[in-house]
């Protein structure tokens, strides 16, 4: 059963990612529960997943936007003038539900065929459709004070980006049953906000529900060749011979409102937007390790192509 939430930013935010959102769950499963029952919990999802979460995309003038495939190209074959167009493709970093639709379906199989559609402002899209993603720079006057004489000693700024555009995320229940504990821990998570900063007014949202009928037949827990729309950990059941894909190294913090943070082991990502290959229809997911018990979340959630 797949559910979509609505992200509305009220303070600047760092990124939100899949493991963002699934670790601001488990401290809101934590604060409800207390730690015992949250082992418990994490026990029992690394071999029974309850769900799966994506990252956050954005959400502009009621249409879903989606991370851009990351495709070969078609090298000394393409025609030249494709080749100078396929720079501002290069460039995007997201495409509509339409064109995902197109390369489900394998009409666009390489980073030319994006030129059917045009891109703008970083969207790949319709002709029709004039899509704009719009950010604010957020500046923050803070001021540093000595702990000794309570005297302040300097006046310094702090700058960011502020979206003022919506964002998305997809939950798919594996466990049904599990979706109204998941609507009281999200309630939970939407008080105390998402990402690092917090002390200092980041992080402030509104979640609320979106209609997911557009995007219900897009998920395939069996799909042999997908697009993932959350970073994975990498697993021995990815064929990286027969895939294509970004990755990076993510390293942080745990947590710091209720508790001391602790810093945690660095983690190889493939990011989302890749297209892979699986070897097998076992789900190449893990959650990993990092430090004292901690676990990082790193499951695939797959859109399922007919064509890698």
């Amino acid at each position: 059963m797949l559910k979509a939430y609505k992200i509305t930013y009220l303070s600047p935010t760092s990124p939100v990612r899949s493991f963002t959102i699934f670790g601001a769950i488990c401290w809101s499963y934590k604060l409800i529960h207390g730690e015992e029952k949250l082992k418990e919990f994490l026990s029992e999802f690394k071999e029974n997943q309850k769900f799966l979460i994506s990252s956050a995309f954005p959400y502009v003038k009621g249409k879903f936007l989606f991370p851009k495939p990351i495709l070969p190209i078609k090298g000394d074959s393409t025609d030249f003038k494709v080749k100078i167009q396929r720079k501002d493709y290069k460039k995007a970093r997201f495409i509509t539900l339409e064109v995902l639709k197109e390369v489900i379906e394998g009409n666009i199989r390489y980073e030319e065929d994006f030129v059917k559609f045009k891109s703008s402002s970083g969207i790949i899209q319709s002709i029709d459709d004039n899509l704009k993603i719009e950010q604010k720079r957020h500046t923050q006057v803070r001021n540093m004070i000595n702990r000794t004489t309570s005297a302040s000693e300097s006046l310094f700024s702090i700058e960011s980006d502020f979206k003022v555009y919506d964002e998305y995320f997809l939950v798919y229940f594996i466990d049904a049953s599990f979706e109204n504990e998941f609507q009281r821990l999200i309630k939970l998570t939407e008080e105390i906000g998402f990402g690092g900063k917090k002390s200092i007014g980041w992080g402030r949202v509104e979640i609320s529900n979106l209609d997911p009928e557009p995007l219900k037949d897009l998920i395939d827990l069996n799909a042999e060749k997908f697009i993932t729309l959350s970073p994975i950990i990498p697993t021995e059941s990815i064929n990286p011979e027969e895939s294509y894909y970004d990755i990076e190294t993510f390293k942080s913090y745990t947590e710091n409102t209720f508790e001391e943070e602790k810093l945690k082991k660095k983690v190889l990502y493939i990011k989302e937007g890749s297209v892979l290959r699986k070897k097998d229809t076992i789900m190449s997911e893990q959650l990993k390790d990092v430090k004292n018990g901690i676990l990082q979340y790193g499951l695939e959630f797959p859109i399922g192509v007919k064509y890698v």
